[in-house]
């Protein structure tokens, strides 16, 4: 069947959409109906779908032993420590409810969702010492350590992959002490950095590639003892180091400052991607034919995606991967999973679900939670394979027919992610509060929940502008303190914070000043640097063909399209 593109409007925004032949091929194989939202509006439903970050010590529900968890202790579903949660002391079947045909679909999928209990943190494989670690694959020793895949000894680290010895950085994978780093790949001793590759005891470097003892440098390749992109003696090289004083908070603060300004000098690429083509969007290595996505590896025939890994043929994806295919508009999907559609928290040989939340190894299920090994299930009920079949039919039939209404009228019919009400998150609790940010005023107009973060009140024994200019100048007894964030007021702000053992002998090591702000505020400001996930239309500054890129010109006065930046920095 030959598809032509049909333009929409979405339900949630009001604003036009196309959606493209390719797109109803993908839809048409999974044998699902067009979407009704636009792709943003899509991509944000989603990450309000998923608590990354934020932890609350609770009771488990099921022992009565204190634990940290994802859920705070006001929500209406037990929680359960992640042990007891694959153990088999329960039966999530116990909850299963009959299928009552005169209601929407999504109020009984609510009815059933605050009954079976929710696992407290996701945690794969070996966790050894890393309790405060969440969405996260093979931990040691590491602390504040979110969706990270084989850490060790690392801190206040998000979205990584193999890492040793890193803290406060954002999107790293294979790296090895390194600090305030983004988007960086295979580094040592690297700090202050963004968009860098196999870099060793550099700081403040963009763009640049298999450099070493560089700092201030942009789109630099292969290069050594360069300041500012300006060649120098070894001798020369350390003696102006040690002029820039950047192992004190006000060197660090110049240094910020002028860098900032001096990399507008230079083209950045408009895409960044690593042996990749037929792309869209940024961030990729070793992908093909990858549309409108952000931070892929090795992924094939995908679009609409945001870090995903080791995945093909999938769409309206957000987060995980690993030998996945066929997945639609989920989350948190991954390991050997495929056929899957509409569904959260779903891994490891998962097959043909849809609406389903937090179900492992299981196929062939409709709108069921915490299942582990379970198939032929329809709201936690099982069936026989026939039964299922036909009952499966019947549902979507009257999903199609029997909308699910929310409080500001936007219809949801088989063929939509869950709505928002639905979330087990307040916006402010989740990845979307990270990548579109919105006041609680705004995120409220939009039917999003908000929960006002509780700010103790912590006994400051020291306020973070007051601590000292270097790490020379601390004491053991820093450890004891209780340090005032610099940005308290904000909202993000948790107020005060502390000072770990582990964190005091890293700055050490690394000669670096103690941070004066909590690390909410450290990752905001992070976040700030990536840029929102969103595409824009901009001519290369060079031979001015258009192409789509998220740097804006505030960011990036000067944009190359991938072949006039290869010639210019290759």
């Amino acid at each position: 069947m030959e598809y032509k593109p049909q333009k929409k409007e979405c339900q949630n925004c009001k604003k036009d959409f196309t959606i493209e032949p390719d797109d109803f091929s993908f839809y048409e194989k999974i044998k699902v109906p067009a979407p009704t939202f636009c792709p943003e509006c899509r991509l944000i439903r989603r990450f309000a779908s998923t608590n990354e970050r934020v932890l609350y010590r609770r009771k488990c529900d099921f022992t009565g032993d204190d634990i940290f968890s994802m859920y705070p202790t006001d929500t209406k579903f037990p929680v359960y420590d992640r042990d007891i949660w694959y153990g088999d002391q329960w039966d999530p079947y116990q909850y299963g409810q009959d299928y009552d045909f005169s209601m929407p679909f999504f109020d009984q999928f609510m009815e059933l969702q605050n009954k079976v209990p929710r696992m407290s943190l996701v945690k794969q494989r070996m966790s050894v010492n890393s309790p405060y670690t969440h969405r996260v694959d093979d931990m040691k020793n590491s602390y504040m350590a979110f969706r990270t895949t084989r850490g060790t000894d690392s801190m206040y680290i998000y979205i990584a992959k193999d890492v040793l010895n890193c803290v406060d950085c954002f999107c790293i994978t294979d790296c090895e002490i390194c600090y305030e780093c983004i988007d960086c790949d295979k580094s040592y001793n690297l700090k202050f950095s963004q968009e860098s590759k196999e870099c060793r005891d550099c700081s403040f470097m963009y763009g640049c590639r298999n450099c070493s003892n560089c700092v201030g440098c942009v789109n630099l390749i292969n290069q050594q003892y360069y300041i500012f992109n300006k060649k120098y003696s070894k001798e020369e090289y350390q003696e102006k180091i040690k002029e820039l004083k950047l192992n004190s908070v006000s060197g660090l603060e110049k240094m910020h400052a002028d860098f900032n300004e001096f990399k507008k000098k230079f083209p950045q690429r408009a895409v960044v991607s690593l042996k990749s083509e037929d792309i869209s969007g940024n961030w990729f290595t070793n992908s093909k034919n990858v549309k409108d996505s952000f931070w892929c590896i090795n992924v094939k025939d995908g679009k609409y995606l945001f870090a995903i890994f080791d995945s093909q043929d999938c769409m309206d994806y957000f987060q995980w991967g690993n030998s996945c295919e066929l997945i639609y508009e989920s989350e948190n999907v991954g390991i050997n999973s495929s056929r899957i559609s509409f569904c959260t928290q779903c891994w490891i040989g998962s097959h043909d679900l849809y609406y389903c939340h937090s179900c492992v190894s299981s196929g062939n299920c409709f709108g069921c939670i915490g299942l582990k090994k379970g198939e032929y299930s329809i709201l936690n009920k099982k069936y026989t394979k026939e039964e299922y079949e036909k009952l499966v039919s019947k549902i979507i039939e009257q999903m199609k027919n029997i909308p699910y209404v929310d409080s500001r009228g936007i219809e949801y019919r088989f063929g939509e992610h869950f709505p928002n009400s639905l979330s087990d998150f307040a916006y402010n609790e989740t990845a979307a509060i990270d990548f579109f940010p919105l006041t609680k005023e705004e995120a409220i107009s939009k039917g999003y929940r908000w929960k006002d973060r509780e700010k103790k009140n912590y006994t400051v024994t020291i306020e973070g502008e007051l601590l000292p200019e270097t790490i020379e100048e601390i004491g053991d007894s820093i450890l004891n303190e209780t340090i005032g964030c610099s940005e308290k007021d904000s909202q993000y702000s948790v107020g005060a914070y502390r000072i770990t053992p582990d964190e005091l002998s890293f700055y050490r090591k690394m000669d670096l000043p103690l941070p004066r702000v909590c690390f909410d505020i450290r990752h905001k400001r992070r976040l700030e640097k990536r840029l929102v996930p969103k595409l824009q239309k901009r001519n290369c500054s060079s031979c001015g063909v258009g192409v789509s890129t998220i740097y804006n010109k505030d960011v990036a006065p000067i944009i190359y399209c991938d072949e006039c930046y290869k010639k210019e920095v290759y």
